[in-house]
C-alpha cells in the first residue's frame, strides 16, 4: 500500500511539474494581407465625379479644377471664377460605399471630407447628408462628416467665396476624404 501510495503522489508531482513547466510564450503564424491600390472611381469607397468641374486623371486620382486647365473646359467657356464673389456648386462629386454587407451587424462608414491649404479659405463644403447640419450652402464648412449605408452614396458641394482675391489669382489646395467603420462621433 505505502508503495501504492507513494507512486500515486509520485506520479502527482511529476504531471503538475510538467504543468508548470508549459509556459505559453509566443505563437508564430503567417496569413496574407492584401492591399490593391486604384482608380478613385474603382474604390469600395468610390470617389465620382458628377460636374465637369471634377475629372479623374490617368493617376487615378479625382481633381476639381474650375480653370482652362481642366480637361472638360470647353474653348469658348469662361475661364475661371469672378474676383469678390461667391458660387455653390451642387453635386460636385459623389462618395459611394461599395463595401460588402454582413450580417454581423455591419452598419457603414463615416466619410469625412477636408479642405486643406490655401484652398481651405474660399472653399467650404456641404452635403444632404452632413450629419452635423452642413447640409447646404447656407451652412457650409471647410470640414463635413457623412454616414453611408453599404450601398449606398452621398453628394458633395462646393462653396466658392473669392471675396478680397483679384482677378489672375491662382488659389489651389487638398480635399482629404478620410472614411471608417462606424459611425460619426
Amino acid at each position: 500500500m505505502t508503495k501504492l501510495l507513494l507512486l500515486l503522489v509520485s506520479s502527482l508531482l511529476a504531471i503538475s511539474l510538467l504543468g508548470l513547466g508549459a509556459d505559453f510564450r509566443s505563437y508564430d503564424a503567417q496569413r496574407s494581407f492584401t492591399v490593391a491600390v486604384v482608380a478613385d472611381d474603382q474604390e469600395f469607397i468610390d470617389l465620382t465625379p458628377i460636374q465637369p468641374y471634377a475629372y479623374i486623371r490617368s493617376d487615378g486620382k479625382i481633381y476639381f479644377d474650375f480653370s482652362t486647365y481642366n480637361p472638360n473646359y470647353p474653348g469658348s467657356g469662361g475661364m475661371g471664377v469672378s474676383p469678390n464673389s461667391t458660387y455653390a456648386f451642387d453635386k460636385v462629386f459623389k462618395v459611394s460605399n461599395d463595401l460588402w454587407e454582413s450580417d454581423s451587424g455591419y452598419d457603414g462608414i463615416c466619410v469625412e471630407v477636408s479642405a486643406s491649404g490655401n484652398i481651405a479659405g474660399i472653399l467650404k463644403l456641404y452635403s444632404p447628408n452632413e450629419v452635423n447640419g452642413h447640409t447646404s450652402p447656407e451652412n457650409a464648412a471647410t470640414s463635413i462628416s457623412m454616414f453611408i449605408e453599404g450601398g449606398e452614396y452621398a453628394e458633395v458641394g462646393f462653396v466658392i467665396n473669392t471675396d478680397g482675391y483679384a482677378a489672375g489669382n491662382t488659389i489651389d489646395g487638398q480635399i482629404t476624404v478620410v472614411a471608417h467603420s462606424g459611425s460619426c462621433v
